[in-house]
């Protein structure tokens, strides 16, 4: 599959099927590498990144014009604008960190409720690594496809592994956008060195429909994409055939065609 944003910078419909069928989609090419740096310094220089204070959810946010001016490049606002529209809200954000020689694994988990319009409406969470994050260094853990399961936060902490499980590895300047139903967790870091990774929630404004470049939506090429989720999302089990409905389903909706 090509993952690209078109000229206007808006998701293709090959792009928008990746991330309708493993719940994510992500980028390399998005952030100039100096802007990377600078975020990453940033990060470094942090007063509060030993912890998570939730009566300060924007704080790294405030202090950081580098990080402002990431989220604010066309490239990255148009894959956003092809997930929630315009206008979303920013409803929170931080820089979240993985010490040092932290040899625990984060449990899986949501971040979601359980909503009766899963998933056609749906928050997206966008994850910059401002830096090289190698396997060793506590990456993000995903479960591609697990945005279709109806649970709630925690319901799934006493999983440990899966079979189609990704670490979320690369070079500096890297961003996911996931699906907020998307299974995840930061894995040990087993480095010297503190792994940063900024998040930001945005909820839509609009309803999710016919919001990212449509044309080709129906191509043999995508077709071909579905069917092949049942080999990569071998996870699912028995389950498959009804997520498969529900997700062409959805895929139709997320077109605007019904």
């Amino acid at each position: 599959m090509n993952s690209e944003a078109n000229q206007g910078h808006l998701l293709n419909a090959s792009t928008m099927a990746k991330f309708a069928v493993d719940g994510f989609v992500e980028f390399d090419d998005l952030v100039p590498q100096e802007l990377s740096e600078q975020v990453h310094q940033d990060a470094l220089v942090y007063p509060a990144n030993r912890g998570f204070d939730p009566n300060l959810p924007r704080e790294f946010w405030d202090s950081s014009s580098a990080v402002r001016e990431v989220f604010g490049l066309a490239a990255v606002k148009g894959v956003v604008r092809s997930l929630v529209g315009p206008s979303p809200v920013h409803n929170h954000s931080y820089l979240h960190t993985v010490p040092p020689g932290k040899l625990e694994a984060q449990r899986w988990h949501v971040d979601s409720a359980l909503a009766a319009e899963h998933p056609r409406r749906f928050d997206v969470l966008v994850c910059f690594f401002p830096h090289t994050t190698p396997a060793e260094m506590g990456p993000t853990l995903v479960l591609p496809g697990s945005h279709l399961r109806r649970v709630s936060y925690h319901d799934v902490t006493r999983y440990k592994n899966f079979r189609g499980q990704v670490q979320l590895t690369g070079g500096g300047g890297r961003i996911a956008f996931m699906h907020e139903s998307l299974w995840h967790c930061a894995q040990p870091n087993t480095t010297n060195n503190w792994r940063f990774m900024f998040k930001i929630r945005y909820q839509p404004n609009v309803p999710q429909r016919g919001l990212f470049d449509v044309e080709g939506w129906d191509d043999p090429e995508i077709h071909a994409f579905f069917n092949d989720a049942r080999r990569r999302h071998v996870w699912v089990g028995d389950r498959f055939a009804a997520m498969e409905r529900e997700r062409l389903d959805w895929w139709r909706y997320l077109s605007g065609v019904s």
